[in-house]
């Protein structure tokens, strides 16, 4: 069986597709080179006959008229990654099955952002920075952070990750409040948590963590409304889009209510920090875009991805496939 593999950036298809997990898939079938739009017609030959296909971040855009000319037999796109938002839709309008890495993408945010929260409940980011300062100042900061003990965490989106996340805050007593539209009674109460309006959830919590899906309408949905509902000592966790922040009214928030702490992993324009008015707040931690795959957590995609593949060759249940009804709503 013949296997296309596609990507633009041969950095971040190597970050993925490591020798190790080459050798494991090279023994399912014959693989094609890495495949991006600037040689696509030296592989017409090799694509035309060709069923399956994998990729990872930088998966060339295809039109439905491109799918069609290539690729015409191809039954499955299994992607090493997390959102097919950017590719996904014509090859599903082909009929082509897509199979998403969201899963094994969301496991490292979803335990960076676990520890987060415990360390954010106990004033662990605000008081190492006072204790440089003065000692005394870090103790006093400590003090009057909540602990991890009846405190309300809040949870918006309860896609993958979110889920995930809540899933790990039952191994502590607090008490978890969500927001997501989309979710129902039935699963909110499997995942302990209850489900609460934005505006409940920012008043309420002494967290509050982003997870909402990538899309155009949530763009600064997180302004000035919600930030001035938020607690003293209430800490603001980011590790979904910086675009759904209005950057200047957290920084506002946190000029103005000094105990109130803003983790970011993502900014608007993550590569120009020093124009963004969080950069210059001391109460804003700022990381740069580390909580999703790193390092060897990385293969975990491609491994998840080989397995439904081993299952769809066996006969088994496949998971994680991305109908055109979820691009609606998933990031």
């Amino acid at each position: 069986m013949k296997i296309a593999l596609f990507g633009s950036s041969q950095y971040n298809f190597s970050r993925v597709y490591t020798d190790k997990v080459m050798k494991k898939l090279s023994g399912l079938g014959e693989l094609s080179p890495r495949i991006s739009k600037s040689n696509i017609k030296e592989n017409t030959e090799f694509l035309k006959d060709c069923e399956i296909a994998f990729s990872t971040w930088g998966m060339p855009h295809f039109s439905e008229e491109e799918i069609k000319k290539y690729m015409p037999n191809l039954k499955m796109l299994f992607y090493s990654a997390g959102s097919v938002q950017a590719f996904a839709r014509p090859f599903i309008n082909c009929g082509v099955r897509v199979f998403s890495a969201f899963s094994a993408n969301a496991v490292p945010v979803a335990e960076y952002t676990f520890s987060q929260i415990v360390l954010a409940t106990k004033g662990y980011y605000q008081s190492a920075k006072r204790f440089k300062i003065a000692f005394p100042l870090s103790v006093k900061y400590g003090n009057s952070t909540p602990g991890n003990f009846e405190t309300k965490i809040g949870l918006v989106g309860l896609g993958a990750i979110g889920s995930m996340v809540a899933e790990r805050l039952k191994t502590i007593d607090v008490e978890v409040l969500a927001y997501d539209p989309f979710v129902s009674e039935e699963k909110a109460e499997k995942l302990g948590v209850k489900l609460v309006s934005l505006e409940t959830l920012f008043k309420e919590c002494d967290v509050i963590s982003n997870h909402l899906a990538n899309k155009k309408e949530l763009t600064n949905i997180f302004d000035n409304k919600y930030f001035k509902l938020m607690k003293k000592y209430s800490v603001f966790i980011n590790t979904g889009r910086g675009g759904q922040v209005n950057e200047w009214a957290l920084a506002k928030s946190l000029i103005l209510h000094p105990s109130r702490t803003a983790l970011l992993d993502v900014l608007k324009r993550e590569y120009f920090p020093y124009i963004n008015p969080l950069f210059w707040c001391p109460n804003a931690i700022i990381t740069p875009h580390i909580a999703g795959s790193m390092g060897k957590e990385t293969q975990r995609m491609a491994y998840y991805m080989i397995e439904q593949f081993e299952n769809y060759l066996n006969g088994i249940d496949m998971q994680y496939e991305v109908t055109a009804e979820m691009l609606d709503a998933m990031a």
